[in-house]
């Protein structure tokens, strides 16, 4: 058991120092990071990519810009980041980029927030958007707990090596688990692939075409086994040592018709797994069904914990308009009457290297609401000896998603992000666009046993940034209409978020202990293409 409770603190501590939404606190400013990689991206056909760089700092930067396609890498191009600043790139616009699968890489000399959003009309009238923040770091090893290929969903993972030697990869393609029925065995379900990824590229796995992942829920497993030498060059005669290996990105996206609804979405892998996950996002009123998927990669059962919290003012609350801009849109209809405010839990067990599916809106009391989520893992009991909850220490750590399906207006689509692994006092959003057709949501989750005071910073291309500052019950949920905030009707805008710490009392100052999690969404009609699309925020 001590053994046990020290491999689970180690894996933590591992996790905290290099998980992609994870970074130490950055004191009186939220700094940002010096390098981003972007593995998804395409120009071609009915697709426009654009990737968006938030200065958050009140100083000037440079960002140096290069982008990946499958055959080939381009000089890097330079652009000028303003403080407390909005930059936003066209990639189809970039020379040599006009039909393209394409990876971007930025490097800058101070820190920043980067992410992607595309907008798309895919293969069989799969038209909407989806966007990712970046990763800050390669990692060798990498999770991606959504993914189905039945039906018609088209399901790919994207791979980004940035490094100057091409490396080996295998990926695990894990499914739900047989058996365990009726007290029968559990045999788990899984096929591995091995792929080379050569220097400087993106590479494209189609699941689909995966024999024996034809018709299936699946979530991935990425790992670099090796490198291999330069082709070229004074070291290509000499073995790479496992040490220096280099990390690779990987992202995954979806294409589908989802009861009748066409659309698309993205994340960004996690590099590790971790024991806790936060996912401000989530809806069950209206024409919104949400999902969070459980990624297992253990070789033991592991019992989760689900914690879903609501609008402080009940379940129910915090309805969103329908889309104005098109035509015939439906009645809306007004809130239910909110439920009495309380927290929903669920607690199931999940199989050895199992991926399991939470449908949100089959939850009793979650049938109509805005709503977060807190996954908790640990090992189940093994010959009466388990982790437990609280008396044995956590291991087995899980992976977490969360997809949301949606009607609005005349059209629909879906968005998908990655959980975040722990609170922080700052939060940073690189996208965000309230003109035309488009409106913007900032999502905040205060998990804490007390209220806090959120103060937000929205920065555009131009002019001061504007500050707004909003309490967050415990334990609940809190929706901003970006849209409408004076100033902020037709912009493009980044978005930071400080804590200021406890509604009540004295402390003003950001502290880690007040920490929140954050994230956006944004509905769009874009070009004659209705969806929608969200990211996790990048936390410090």
């Amino acid at each position: 058991m001590a053994a046990r409770r020290f491999i689970a603190v180690f894996i933590a501590a591992l996790m905290i120092s290099t998980l992609l939404v994870i970074a130490l606190p950055a004191g009186a400013h939220a700094c940002g990071f010096g390098n981003w990689y972007l593995p998804e991206g395409y120009t071609g056909g009915n697709f426009d990519t654009w990737v968006t760089i938030q200065n958050p700092n009140d100083w000037d930067a440079e960002a140096s810009v290069r982008f990946m396609t499958e055959d080939s890498v381009t000089e890097p191009v330079t652009y000028e980041l303003g403080p407390n600043s909005r930059t936003t790139i066209s990639v189809d616009e970039q020379p040599g980029l006009e039909d393209s699968h394409v990876s971007t890489m930025v490097n800058t000399s101070s820190g920043v927030v980067v992410e992607r959003a595309m907008y798309f009309k895919y293969e069989g009238g799969k038209a909407g958007g989806s966007n990712s923040m970046g990763a800050n770091q390669t990692s060798r090893s990498w999770y991606l707990a959504e993914g189905y290929t039945g039906g018609e969903f088209d399901t790919y993972i994207l791979v980004m090596n940035p490094n100057d030697v091409a490396v080996n990869i295998k990926a695990k393609f894990i499914k739900p688990a047989l058996g365990g029925a009726g007290g029968e065995a559990v045999e788990p379900q899984y096929i591995v692939k091995e792929y080379k990824v050569d220097a400087n590229r993106r590479f494209t796995i189609h699941v689909d075409e995966v024999e024996g992942l034809e018709d299936a829920e699946v979530s991935t497993e990425v790992f670099v086994e090796s490198a291999d030498p330069p082709e070229e060059g004074a070291g290509r005669d000499a073995a790479i040592e496992e040490e220096t290996v280099p990390g690779v990105v990987c992202e995954r996206a979806m294409y589908f018709t989802y009861f009748g609804i066409n659309g698309g979405h993205c994340s960004i892998g996690a590099p590790y797994p971790s024991n806790v996950w936060y996912l401000p996002e989530g809806r069950t009123a209206g024409e919104y069904d949400t999902y969070v998927t459980v990624m297992n990669p253990n070789s033991t059962a592991t019992h989760v914990k689900a914690t879903f919290m609501v609008p402080a003012e009940g379940a129910g609350t915090g309805a969103r308009e329908a889309n104005p801009y098109v035509e015939d849109p439906p009645e809306w209809e007004p809130d239910p009457e909110p439920v009495p405010d309380s927290v929903v839990t669920k607690e199931f067990v999940v199989d050895p290297l199992e991926r399991y599916t939470i449908a949100l809106d089959q939850v009793e009391g979650l049938e109509a609401t805005d709503v977060s989520t807190m996954i908790e893992s640990w090992a189940e009991p093994v010959d009466g000896e388990g982790a437990g909850e609280s008396g044995g220490g956590y291991c087995n750590p899980v992976v977490v998603e969360r997809a949301v399906y949606f009607t609005r207006g005349n059209n629909g689509d879906g968005h998908e992000s990655v959980g975040a692994t722990t609170k922080h006092e700052y939060w940073l959003l690189a996208e965000g666009y309230t003109k035309g057709a488009f409106d913007t949501w900032i999502l905040i989750q205060n998990p804490n046993a007390y209220d806090v005071n959120v103060k937000v910073t929205f920065m555009t291309p131009e002019g001061e940034p504007i500050v707004r500052e909003y309490p967050v019950s415990t334990m609940s949920r809190l929706t901003i209409p970006v849209d409408r905030i004076e100033g902020l009707e037709s912009a493009e805008v980044s978005t930071k978020l400080q804590v200021l710490g406890p509604v009540e009392g004295e402390g003003r100052a950001a502290a880690c202990e007040y920490g929140i999690i954050a994230e956006r969404a944004m509905y769009f009609e874009y070009n004659g293409i209705v969806g929608g699309h969200s990211s996790l925020g990048v936390g410090e």
